[in-house]
């Protein structure tokens, strides 16, 4: 049985890989749990369970983009890094005060904050900044890189920061897969740096950063997995986890592996926990309750450097797609949102 947990957790190879990131969550949880915390996660599991449409809880986890620049090129993300057409969000980065600002509203209920989503964080000093408030306000932070920097002071950031999970983002072990997805990158500088991180931390006797190395499997790196667990172990690496991109159905053939098994009719409805538990935030302030389609103004739900996040989280485009992906409103006649092209949703309504 598919564990609701499990929604938040990216889709992996099988529910081991899924496990991995739930083993995050949960560190984040016993790290940083207060009674007002708790509360809110127990109010919040509630809400979820009864389909409510108005919630009094609080989001307990954030996806906030600190940027959208990024150093790489990587196949099909942020279609290649092709500049915004009309109506789409500009590249750009959050100001430390603006995180702060979000920081002072919701910190009381946060367990943790995912400082990552189309860009690179570690390119702008600030992110570091916004590392070190959010973990002095007892929020484990979790940020992704691909790790392609030749600062020499990178390393001490990083563990400066208090930063508590890195997600190493490197998708192949030979120079030619790893090419041929990360483009632009770098593997051997890569992984230089990751070994400087792994000495740092043992000679400053830290626990943290957590390293989770991020693998997405296509079919010309599929062969490279056993490999991946032996570097991952040889090098100290926490752990290695495989999981499935999601490239446009148009991709060379080459990106899609054939070690995920085909999609299966599923009766079981599937259950959107982020309109109940999480919210991406971009670097503008625009607030999505995914990260699945961040790039129309369109879609967002709200500002929150305009209005707070909790006026804007049981407002009028919340409470429609709340109904629609409960499967009250199954026609979606209600819901203009970005959820009512959420696929997972419309496949369980077809399937229903």
């Amino acid at each position: 049985m598919r564990l609701n947990f499990l929604n938040l957790a990216t889709m992996g190879m099988d529910a081991g890989n899924q496990m991995k990131v739930l083993k995050r969550h949960l560190l984040s949880v016993v790290r940083h749990i207060t009674f007002k915390k708790f509360v809110n996660l127990l109010l919040t599991e509630y809400n979820l369970a009864m389909k409510k449409e108005v919630i009094s809880s609080k989001p307990y986890i954030l996806k906030i983009e600190s940027s959208n620049i990024c150093n790489l090129k990587c196949a099909y993300c942020y279609d290649s890094r092709r500049a915004p057409k009309e109506g789409e969000r500009p590249y750009g980065r959050m100001s430390f005060n603006n995180f702060k600002q979000l920081i002072d509203e919701t910190g009381t209920y946060l367990f943790k904050i995912n400082l990552y989503g189309f860009g690179e964080p570690f390119l702008f000093p600030e992110s570091f900044e916004m590392i070190e408030y959010a973990t002095k306000n007892n929020i484990g932070i979790t940020a992704s890189s691909n790790m392609n920097f030749t600062d020499s002071t990178i390393i001490d950031k990083i563990l400066d920061s208090g930063l508590e999970v890195l997600i190493f983002s490197c998708h192949g072990v030979t120079p030619s897969s790893y090419k041929k997805f990360m483009v632009k990158g770098d593997m051997d500088l890569a992984f230089d740096n990751i070994k400087r991180l792994i000495k740092a931390k043992k000679e400053k006797g830290s626990k943290t950063p957590i390293i989770d190395w991020q693998f997405c499997v296509t079919k010309f790196n599929e062969n490279e997995l056993k490999m991946a667990e032996e570097t991952a172990k040889n090098l100290g690496i926490d752990q290695v986890r495989f999981i499935k991109p999601m490239f446009p159905k148009d991709a060379d053939e080459d990106f899609f592996s054939n070690l995920f098994p085909a999609r299966q009719d599923n009766k079981a409805q599937f259950r959107c926990s982020w309109l109940y538990r999480a919210a991406y935030i971009n670097h503008d302030g625009g607030l999505l309750p995914c990260c699945r389609d961040t790039r129309p103004i369109a879609n967002n739900f709200g500002n929150v450097f305009q209005e707070k996040l909790s006026d804007i989280w049981n407002n009028e485009k919340y409470r429609s797609s709340r109904k629609y992906a409960s499967f009250q409103d199954v026609k979606g006649k209600d819901c203009k949102t970005m959820c009512r092209k959420c696929p997972q949703v419309n496949e369980s309504i077809s399937n229903s």
